[in-house]
């Protein structure tokens, strides 16, 4: 079988990289080795940009927020993609099966979950709120966000985290869980510019660059941008090493004026890689490397036999997974008088996914191949105006968006006649069309008759309507002798033939509303520490496409808004310059947040989902603290405690039989404890600046997902624990024609003990490769042992 190489084509890069000489030479060293970093994430920042909230609006604010700078971020690694860098937050756990921006992974948020690794089990998908420059790049259909599509870090000045709804003026369609901000590389008053270079372990190579004109008759623009390739660490018997590759870019351009600014954007990425497979931690009976028991030298696949990090051969199994983003955008922020401020956000994103399956010998039949490629368009505009007045600020108004979300899938032979675009006799498919309409009003109020106090009541109405159609008749052709099954959700009527539609043959359309009120304060107690406390209330919509779920598997009438209700308290501690605080910041908070009204949709590795029903209930303590408790040292520090289980947990319920309960379960892949500390220090030797770095990450117990009940699991797997090192070298150097440029070196070693661990288990029921018994483990491994060099230019 022919395999489908990628490659990257980084012409505009290196284009770009040769013409670099061009650019406006840089600060002095000096100055540039007290910023602590030198690149666009010290420049300064000018109106109309996204910028991370300062330590002293952190320690005012009446919601909990960690920002991770550039310097935490770095602890990811070099080609770390959006997902990974989360984990240094506290309450924030990652799994994947991939080690580079290329391939997607699953972030839960003290327990509530975001995005799609390729496997179930885990609770509230897609109830945590993702925006990139402050523009939401959750998908409103699948409510899902595909971290792949923001695969180069070196791109993200820094990551701030909310947790729980956050304020009204700054919430989104899905921020039960929390929110969290990816903030590009902003125009900046100065000039400059930055180029990264890496190469790795697993062959995995990057280039990054970002070029900044700095004002020109008030308009300053930034262009960034990278591409990257590599393997997997999982190598098949037959040498097959899972490539993946990714590339995006990046430009926006503001324009600031007496009345205020204006700001135009655009944002691409594409990401592709192979998804290995899970893996068995134990031999099974029949699970071989070549899917063929009987064949000599067919060795059993397993962590125990075939190797810990070993994958199925390209003719065992293969699966390719796509996806991109294209998003354009337009800000304005007008002021109206000296108190009022008018701003509007208008955008549109376009959503695509192309999961392609060619081989599975473990899934042989009439459905062995698969092609899944659902797209999104989403126009969107948000509305609001800003009134300072002497003790309060007032935020008013609200956004509408308009998603059309189509779910095409089709799992063929071509044996039987079928192919990409053809359906054949024993298949299965569905083409659903999910036109979704978002609105809200907001209005909140920071009152603060002194300025240690703020006291910021809050209010939402939110809408959200959803009109389906099946179009699968439209959008497929149909091999000789194919007869669609049908089934109306509505009616409970159905009709069996040799296709099974995972769509509903009725079309619905179904609108609901509700009201979120929240009410926030925070008081600095003393100059040092301040404390807080806050409820909110906060609704989405559940989920919608897949292979089952709302109007295609689920009668759409008898849905709920999912219902999030959390209170937090806590106290911050800020310190400018005292001792051995300097920029110190530290928080700690607890938290607790019931989950109800949850829809449960769990998709099986054939397509299939469990549809499950229920809600949960969060609870626990996050604390973090930066410091540098000397002139040259940076220290950091997160952790965090969670108990998360289920209050009500129903599955197999229907219209005759009330279904099997497991209420009081923890839920899934939610771990009990987890930490990272980690600590910078650099040195001048002469005019060269070395800075060695050293960090640990610990994530603790977590329990499992059950397939054969289709349900939670009291069996848990372990904890496990990094430790990481980095060298960099930083030196000044005159370049001909070009002048002084900051040059650095630098070394990155991940998992240095190369201790071995799984990220995820489940409990198979046997579907996965056809097994006659379940109740075994399959298991995804985390990345062993890896390092990186990088060489960085700084202008």
């Amino acid at each position: 079988m022919q395999k489908r190489l990628i490659r990257t084509k980084p012409v505009l890069l290196v284009a770009v990289l040769l013409a670099s000489t061009a650019l406006v030479p840089a600060t002095s060293w000096a100055q540039a080795v007290n910023a602590g970093e030198v690149s666009a994430a010290s420049a300064a920042s000018l109106p109309g940009t996204v910028v991370a909230p300062s330590q002293k609006k952190i320690f005012h604010s009446s919601t909990t927020t960690r920002v991770l700078n550039r310097q935490i971020m770095d602890a990811a690694g070099p080609v770390a993609g959006s997902a990974q860098i989360l984990s240094y937050a506290p309450g924030v756990n990652v799994t994947g099966y991939g080690n580079s921006g290329s391939t997607k992974y699953t972030i839960t948020l003290d327990g509530v979950t975001q995005g799609w690794g390729g496997y179930g089990g885990f609770t509230g998908d897609g109830a945590i709120g993702v925006t990139l420059n402050n523009i939401p790049v959750v998908d409103p259909g699948s409510a899902l966000f595909q971290s792949n599509m923001i695969p180069q870090t070196a791109m993200i000045s820094s990551t701030a985290v909310t947790y729980g709804p956050g304020e009204p003026v700054n919430r989104w369609y899905n921020n039960i869980g929390g929110g969290i901000e990816y903030s590009l590389i902003q125009p900046t008053a100065k000039p400059g510019g930055d180029i990264n270079l890496t190469y790795g372990s697993y062959g995995q190579k990057n280039i990054e660059f970002d070029f900044r004109t700095g004002l020109y008759h008030g308009w300053s623009t930034v262009i960034a941008g990278g591409a990257g390739d590599g393997n997997s660490f999982r190598t098949a018997s037959d040498g097959f090493k899972s490539p993946n590759e990714n590339y995006s870019i990046y430009a926006e351009t503001v324009k600031n004026f007496a009345a205020g600014n204006i700001a135009f954007g655009g944002y691409f990425a594409r990401s592709q890689g192979y998804r290995v497979p899970v893996i068995p931690t134990t031999a099974q009976p029949g699970v071989t490397i070549t899917g063929n028991p009987g064949q000599p030298g067919s060795t059993l696949y397993s962590q125990q036999t075939s190797g810990f990090n070993s994958a199925l051969p390209f003719n065992t199994y293969e699966k390719d997974d796509t996806d991109a983003l294209w998003m354009v955008y337009g800000k304005e922020n007008i002021h109206l008088d000296s108190a009022t401020t008018l701003h509007n956000l208008t955008y549109y994103e376009n959503f695509t996914r192309v999961h392609s399956r060619i081989t599975d010998l473990y899934n042989t039949g009439s459905q062995q191949d698969e092609y899944n490629n659902p797209y999104t368009n989403v126009f969107g505009d948000k509305l609001w105006l800003t009134e300072k007045l002497p003790f309060n600020t007032v935020n008013f108004g609200g956004y509408y968006l308009h998603t059309t979300y189509n779910s095409r899938n089709n799992f063929y032979n071509p044996a039987d006649g079928g192919n990409k675009g053809v359906v054949n006799i024993g298949g299965k498919i569905r083409s659903s069309y999910f036109n979704i309409d978002d609105f809200a009003l907001f209005a909140q109020d920071d009152i603060h008759p002194i300025s240690a106090l703020h006291i910021v009541p809050g209010v939402r109405f939110v809408s959200f309507q959803t009109t389906y159609s099946n179009n699968s008749l439209q959008d497929f052709g149909f091999a000789p002798g194919v007869v669609l099954s049908t089934h109306c959700p509505l009616t409970g009527t159905s009709f069996k033939g040799n296709v099974n539609d995972q769509g509903a043959s009725c079309g619905a359309s179904e609108s609901r509303n509700g009201v979120e009120p929240s009410l926030s304060a925070n008081l600095q107690v003393l100059p040092w520490m301040s404390v807080y406390g806050s409820y909110a209330e906060a609704l989405r919509s559940p989920p919608v496409g897949g292979g089952g779920g709302l109007f295609q598997a689920v009668d759409p009438t008898s849905y709920h808004l999912e219902l999030g209700q959390e209170f937090q308290a806590g106290a911050k501690f800020h310190v400018h310059n005292n001792g051995f605080l300097h920029h110190f910041l530290a928080g700690v908070s607890y938290f607790h947040l019931r989950y109800s009204k949850q829809s449960l949709k769990y998709t099986l590795a054939n397509g299939n989902t469990i549809e499950a029903n229920g809600s949960s209930l969060y609870k626990g303590v996050n604390a973090f603290v930066d410091d540098n408790p000397i002139y040259n040292l940076f220290v950091y520090g997160n952790v965090s405690y969670v108990n998360a289980t289920y209050q009500t947990y129903v599955t197999g319920a229907g219209a005759t039989k009330p279904g099997t309960s497991y209420a009081g379960r923890t839920v899934p892949y939610v771990p009990t404890t987890s930490f990272n500390i980690g600590a910078y220090y650099n040195y001048l030797v002469g005019d060269t600046l070395l800075e060695p770095r050293a960090w640990y990450q610990y994530t603790g117990t977590e329990n499992l997902f059950n397939n054969v009940t289709g349900a939670p699991s009291r069996q848990t797997m372990p904890g496990y624990g990094t430790i990481n090192l980095s060298f960099k070298v930083a030196v000044p150097l005159q370049i001909p024609y070009a002048g002084k440029k900051n040059i650095d070196f630098k070394l990155t070693a991940l998992n240095v003990a190369n201790n071995r661990y799984n990220e995820y288990e489940y409990i198979s029921s046997g579907g996965y490769f056809g097994t006659a018994n379940g109740g075994y483990l399959l298991a995804y491994p985390g990345a062993p042992f890896s390092i990186y060099g990088s060489i960085g230019m700084h202008f």
